[in-house]
C-alpha cells in the first residue's frame, strides 16, 4: 500500500504542485512564485519549498536546520527527485490505475463537501431557539445525579451467605475477576450471574432494585469496597462497588458551545445528504435489488485485478 500512496502523491503534485513554466522575476526580489528549478514544463518556486517544509513541521528550531544554502539545496533535490517520479509514473499510466483514481475521487468529494457545505455552514447558523430546544429535550445528559455501579453474590441461605462474604473478603480488594469467578461459583441469582453479578448503573431513586440494596451499595465509598450481608427479601446479599459517577450538573450556558458543536455537525450531514440528492437528480441512477439481495457481505472482497502486493515491474497499461 505504501507505493501506491507515493503515487498517489506524485499525481496529486502534478495536479497542483508544482507549476507550468512561467516568467521570471523581473524585480529580482525572491517572492513566493520565485522559479528555483524547473523540470520540462514543471517549475518547483519557493512557494513549493515553504509548502514542503511547513508540512514537516513548523517550529522554529526545525526552520533553523534549512538555513544554510547546502540544506536548502537538499530540500530543493528532494523536491526534483519526487517530481521526476512524479513524471515518470504519468508517462507509465499510473494515473489511471484503480487505487490512484480511488484515493484521488475520495480526496475531490472531501475537497468538494469541505468548500460546499462545511465552509458554507458555520456554528453562527446555529440559532439560540435550536440550543434551547436540544438543551430542554437531552436534560438527562447535563443534569445527572449521583450514581453507582455495583456487582452482587445472590445467597438465598444465612449459612452460606456467611461463608461467601468470608470467601469474598479473603479476596484481593480490587480484583474484579476473582469476584466475578465467585459470583459464578456461588450466587444464586441467574439473571445477574451471567453478567457476573453486574447490576448496571443506578442513582438512589432507582426502583429497579430494593431499597436496601440502594441504600448499602451508596454507603460503599471507594471502588472495590464490599458491604456486608444485605437482607432482601430473596435472601441475601453482597455488594462490590465497581464504579461511582458523581452528579452533573450543567447549565445551558455551560453546556451551548458543545450543543451548537453538535448541532452544527447534524446540520452539516443533513446538508451532504440534501447536496447528493439535488445532485443525484442530474445524473441516471439505476439500482439491481435483485443482485444486491444475493450479495454476502461476509465474503472477502476479490482482489482487483493489477493491485498486487508484489514488486512493481515493467509498465502499467
Amino acid at each position: 500500500m505504501h507505493r501506491w500512496m507515493m503515487l498517489v502523491g506524485a499525481v496529486a503534485w502534478l495536479a497542483g504542485g508544482c507549476r507550468e513554466k512561467s516568467a521570471s522575476n523581473p524585480t529580482g526580489a525572491v517572492g513566493p512564485q520565485t522559479v528555483l528549478a524547473k523540470i520540462d514544463d514543471m517549475v518547483i518556486t519557493t512557494a513549493d519549498l515553504k509548502e514542503l517544509l511547513a508540512r514537516h513541521s513548523s517550529q522554529p528550531f526545525v526552520l533553523a536546520r534549512y538555513s544554510s544554502i547546502e540544506k536548502k539545496k537538499e530540500l530543493l533535490d528532494s523536491l526534483i527527485r519526487y517530481q521526476v517520479l512524479a513524471i515518470e509514473a504519468r508517462k507509465r499510466g499510473y494515473e489511471r490505475d484503480p487505487e490512484v483514481q480511488r484515493v484521488a475521487k475520495d480526496k475531490m468529494v472531501r475537497l468538494f463537501t469541505q468548500q460546499e457545505v462545511n465552509d458554507k455552514v458555520k456554528l453562527a447558523d446555529i440559532k439560540d431557539a435550536e440550543v434551547r430546544k436540544f438543551y430542554r429535550e437531552h436534560a438527562a445528559d447535563y443534569v445527572q445525579p449521583e450514581s453507582v455501579r455495583v456487582s452482587q453474590i445472590l445467597v438465598k441461605e444465612h449459612g452460606k451467605a456467611v461463608r461467601v462474604l468470608a470467601a469474598a473478603r479473603a479476596l484481593p480488594r480490587v480484583d474484579m475477576k476473582a469476584f466475578r469467578d465467585l459470583v459464578a461459583k456461588e450466587s444464586e441469582d441467574p439473571d445477574s450471574k451471567q453478567r457476573g453479578g453486574d447490576l448496571t448503573q443506578f442513582d438512589r431513586a432507582s426502583t429497579q432494585h430494593p431499597k436496601a440494596v440502594v441504600a448499602a451499595a451508596f454507603a460503599l465509598k471507594a471502588v472495590g469496597d464490599l458491604s456486608g450481608l444485605v437482607s432482601t427479601d430473596r435472601g441475601f446479599v453482597i455488594l462490590k462497588l465497581t464504579e461511582r459517577r458523581p452528579a452533573v450538573s450543567r447549565s445551558l450556558d455551560e453546556a451551548k458551545l458543545e450543543i451548537q458543536k453538535r448541532l452544527l455537525e447534524e446540520l452539516r450531514a443533513t446538508r451532504k445528504r440534501q447536496l447528493a440528492e439535488e445532485m443525484r437528480k442530474t445524473v441516471h441512477v439505476e439500482v439491481f435489488e435483485d443482485e444486491l439481495a444475493k450479495l454476502d457481505l461476509g465474503a472477502p472482497a476479490p482482489t482487483p485485478v493489477g493491485l498486487d502486493a508484489g514488486p512493481v515491474v515493467g509498465n502499467r497499461p
